[in-house]
């Protein structure tokens, strides 16, 4: 369960509550992290900035969701940016990491009628240390050109979907190059969640001055 997906929905529990809070703004970076992890196995490639799918190992990586993601971008019939494929198929692949997490033993799922589903991360100190990985990455010291791409990608896309209170506008304000530059290295899918979140941002925000 150390996948980019996974890691990202395990950050985003909340361990007190035994809830799911992010919803939209985990499904946008669950499927940056979907598409960075399956550019570094090379199974997909930037070609013009649009994702193309590369002929190796039978298009399979052997985990449900990224070769379901994977799939899905097969059979389109033409290629897509890289930001229309992180606004795509959000709750779904969502939905298929937690299955995923669930069928491994790492969470355990409650539907509860009328109120959100409980889930419980039966180790509790795994969000806990995500989240502080994530934010040793954005705050320290360690040249960027040095830090590994997926932990890149865990603390920029972290702070980009604001999955958790510490790295809340301060912490991402005072370290705003260094997020641009771990967003840079995490792959072409940074940069397309940054478009993706924005594009979110200025629709909910057109939405409020026109209601």
């Amino acid at each position: 369960m150390d996948s980019l997906p996974a890691r990202l929905f395990l950050l985003a529990c909340e361990v007190e509550k035994e809830q799911l809070k992010w919803g939209d703004q985990l499904g946008y970076a669950i499927r940056a992290g979907t598409l960075a992890e399956l550019e570094a196995r090379g199974c997909v490639a930037d070609e013009g900035g649009k994702v193309r799918v590369r002929a190796v190992g039978g298009r399979r990586t052997g985990d449900p969701v990224l070769d379901g993601a994977l799939r899905v971008i097969t059979e389109h019939p033409r290629a897509r940016r890289w930001h229309t494929w992180v606004q795509r198929e959000r709750r779904q692949t969502c939905l298929a990491v937690e299955e995923q997490l669930a069928a491994a033993g790492v969470i355990r799922v409650e539907s509860r009628a009328l109120r959100r589903k409980r889930i419980t991360v039966c180790d509790q100190s795994l969000p806990g240390a995500l989240r502080e990985e994530a934010v040793a990455t954005l705050t320290g010291g360690e040249p960027v050109a040095r830090v590994e791409p997926s932990r890149a990608a865990l603390a920029s896309f972290a702070a980009l979907a604001r999955l958790c209170p510490e790295l809340g506008w301060r912490v991402r304000h005072q370290n705003r190059r260094r997020l641009r530059e771990l967003t840079a290295r995490a792959g072409v899918a940074g940069p397309a969640l940054k478009k993706a979140m924005d594009a979110r941002a200025a629709a909910n925000n057109a939405g409020a001055a026109g209601g």
